[in-house]
């Protein structure tokens, strides 16, 4: 007697063992795409803490600023950076803030103010360097009179 199928029955089972590994491949995929993606979100967020302390330093010299000129006196000599103190802002945890003023080097009316946020907590990138994230951000401001007011972010 004569068995027939057999032939398919090997045909259907290693069909079948490719359609299992194709699901269990887009899986593994999706798996890894899920992880990556909150990676990103976190990283995404950190990029905005920085960003937005950066920010915070240049409105408070600003708004300092423009109540008085003398607010950080001795301005900077022009082309000279100086770094100012803000007293306390609060940040998110492990950034530093330093702010400064600048005298552009044709001296005169405009005075640039900047803020750096510096990420010094570990290195979030694993491969054996040390990278050192910050968000620098700065204003121009010009002097009216007795004091500073705002011009523009650049």
């Amino acid at each position: 007697m004569e068995c027939k199928g057999t032939d398919e029955h090997g045909t259907i089972s290693a069909v079948g063992l490719c359609a299992l590994t194709t699901i269990l491949l887009i899986g593994l995929a999706a798996v890894q795409f899920i992880r990556g993606g909150a990676g990103v979100v976190s990283e995404y967020e950190r990029e905005m803490q920085l960003r937005l302390a950066a920010e915070s330093g240049v409105e408070t010299v600003a708004a300092r600023l423009e109540q008085t000129a003398a607010a950080f006196d001795p301005l900077p000599s022009p082309g000279e950076t100086r770094e100012v103190d803000v007293g306390v802002i609060p940040l998110s945890e492990k950034i530093e803030l330093h702010t400064f003023v600048e005298m552009p080097a044709e001296g005169g009316r405009f005075l640039y103010v900047g803020a750096a946020a510096v990420d010094v907590g570990a290195p979030r990138i694993p491969d054996g360097e040390y990278w050192l994230r910050a968000k620098i951000v700065r204003a121009q401001m010009e002097r009216k009179r007795d004091r500073y007011v705002w011009r523009r972010w650049f």
